[in-house]
């Protein structure tokens, strides 16, 4: 990538940076702004430097593309999951031996022009089938990553990643002449299937994985008293001690606000004004807001608070939500895939293993719906811009609420027989 220099930006490095280069890449990737002050959430800072690590891995058409998408502002992670995917395709044309290059950098445009539609279709297939390989040798982590088998969705975003680079290089960009990169798009014909879920089916689908009515305050006690009953070691029931306060309160949290779990991590003390029942986060779209959350909620994150001082967290660290690790022994900021996998371990020891630590925002917005009947006031609570993403919820409440009334009658067991004598029914009062 060409780099001009900072003051043709009108830039200046930030406090204390030496390097100008360094503060133009940090700068055109939103990490600072045109004063050098840090214009994003640490999670979207942490993406946005790893995406600056990753791009010199792949060719430079891929880093245009990147520029293109940023240009759009699309986020670093969006551009990070794009990357991902190009890697793992790459990945495949290399093990496949349809490229001679010895690394992703160096696969040369002619590859991805020179494609046929059966080439593609033979991923795919693999993609659908990869759980019966061992892929090893395309994976950066085979341990934890070979034999699984990946979802429809999963295989339509990675389809759908690439038939964006490849529109981008055929129609979008153009050389110094005028013409575009590729001369043919064979990802033009490859189709993905449409979501045909209704939006009742996806509600239908959405109920089996959030918790409903009193399953909100079962779960939280769960997590903070019932789970020590899983812990098979001394070791795990030292470790569910230490940590059961931080993880009883993010959850609640989540469950009494609806909040996403990159507002719960990029929190900081001075966000949390407890005497209003208020977080303050730049939400979606860079947008400042304070929205609430219940008292039942407090009561954990008080709690917590009254311990965090327990992980010894490093001079000058704000996180709210702390962790520790064997490298990092003073607590630093939680990170947003260890929440993810801590509520994946709980979910799965409380018997609904498909409970993510999104599907928590679907049930605090279920019973939102339930207990307050306006879908405006759930958007603004949710910080949605579209009413369209919010009514999604309506569906989910009403298949809810059948679950809800079969609930109550599950146990009576079969229907009684009729021991009662005929009579006429309009004697009835």
């Amino acid at each position: 990538m060409y780099l001009m220099p900072a003051r043709l930006f009108g830039c200046r490095p930030a406090k204390g940076n030496s390097q100008p280069i360094l503060f133009l890449l940090e700068y055109m990737f939103g990490i600072l702004d045109e004063n050098g002050d840090v214009n994003m959430t640490v999670t979207k800072q942490r993406d946005a430097l790893q995406l600056l690590k990753t791009i010199p891995l792949f060719p430079w058409y891929v880093e245009k593309f990147v520029e293109h998408k940023k240009a759009k502002k699309h986020s670093p992670s969006t551009l990070l999951g794009y990357l991902r995917d190009f890697a793992f395709f790459f990945r495949w044309l290399m093990a496949e031996g349809l490229t001679d290059a010895p690394e992703m950098k160096q696969i040369p445009l002619h590859v991805l022009n020179d494609l046929k539609k059966e080439t593609v279709e033979s991923y795919i297939l693999y993609l659908q089938e990869s759980h019966l390989y061992e892929r090893a040798a395309l994976l950066d982590k085979p341990t934890r990553s070979s034999r699984r088998e990946y979802s429809d969705q999963t295989i339509k975003r990675k389809i759908s990643s690439l038939k964006s680079l490849f529109h981008y290089l055929a129609s979008l960009a153009e050389d110094e002449n005028g013409e575009s990169y590729l001369t043919r798009n064979v990802m033009a014909k490859i189709e993905v299937e449409a979501d045909e879920l209704t939006p009742l089916a996806r509600a239908h689908a959405m109920r089996a994985k959030i918790l409903i009515d009193g399953e909100i305050h079962q779960f939280v006690d769960f997590v903070y008293n019932g789970y020590l009953a899983h812990c098979t070691t001394t070791k795990k029931q030292q470790y569910h001690y230490q940590n059961r306060d931080r993880d009883a309160a993010i959850i609640a949290l989540i469950l009494s606000g609806g909040f996403r779990v990159s507002e719960i991590v990029n929190l900081n003390l001075s966000d949390v004004v407890l005497e209003k029942n208020q977080l303050k986060m730049v939400r979606k779209g860079k947008k400042e807001d304070a929205p609430f959350f219940s008292d039942w909620g407090k009561e954990y994150l008080q709690r917590y608070l009254q311990v965090r001082s327990k992980y010894q967290p490093a001079a000058g660290e704000q996180a709210v939500f702390l962790a520790v690790s064997p490298t990092k022994p003073h607590g630093h900021r939680i990170e947003v895939r260890s929440v993810q996998k801590l509520v994946k371990k709980y979910a799965q020891a409380f018997g609904i293993p498909d409970l993510s630590v999104h599907k928590l925002r679907h049930s605090f917005a279920t019973q939102f719906l339930r207990l307050n009947p306006d879908p405006h006031q759930l958007q603004a609570q949710l910080g949605h811009s579209k009413l369209e993403t919010t009514m999604q919820y309506a569906h989910v409440l009403e298949d809810a609420l059948s679950e809800a009334v079969n609930r109550t009658t599950r146990t009576v067991g079969t229907l009684s027989p009729d021991t009662t004598e005929t009579h006429d029914p309009t004697e009835e009062s």
